[in-house]
């Protein structure tokens, strides 16, 4: 029995100059993805909490609710809605009052198409000629 393994592992590991299955027909890598993902998408669908250890699971399950005892009166959200401040909009008010930053040095010369032409040289319709350095 240990032979019959041992022989079918040599041989599947290519100790006869190629594999066994060197020449086997290999299905589209593609469709091997789109069976994977569809696979993993109904095991996920099937339990989405399958991947959470139990401590992880037991952590957030038998939690109660904290109660606050601070909190906003309406006057205050009346202010926030009369100046349009809210997710974001005081992110965009720095953006607008922010000074834009100056490069520092000369600015870089971009030669105009011909000069650039002229510089490299004739095209390839003459290949022996060499570019103009």
């Amino acid at each position: 029995m240990r032979a019959i393994a041992l022989a079918l592992l040599v041989g599947a590991c290519g100790a006869n100059d190629k594999p066994a299955l060197a020449n086997a027909p290999r299905p589209d890598p593609a469709a091997v993805a789109g069976v994977a993902a569809a696979a993993a998408a109904a095991v996920t669908l099937a339990n989405p909490n399958a991947t959470q250890t139990p401590e992880k699971r037991d952590q957030f399950e038998n939690k109660q609710p904290t109660e606050v005892k601070e909190h906003v009166t309406g006057d205050v959200l009346d202010r926030l809605d009369q100046t349009g401040s809210g997710s974001g909009s005081a992110h965009e008010a720095t953006l607008k009052t922010a000074p834009a930053k100056k490069p520092k040095g000369k600015p870089a010369k971009i030669p105009s198409p011909q000069d650039a032409a002229a510089a490299v040289g004739p095209a390839n319709d003459q290949p022996d000629a060499l570019p103009a350095r």
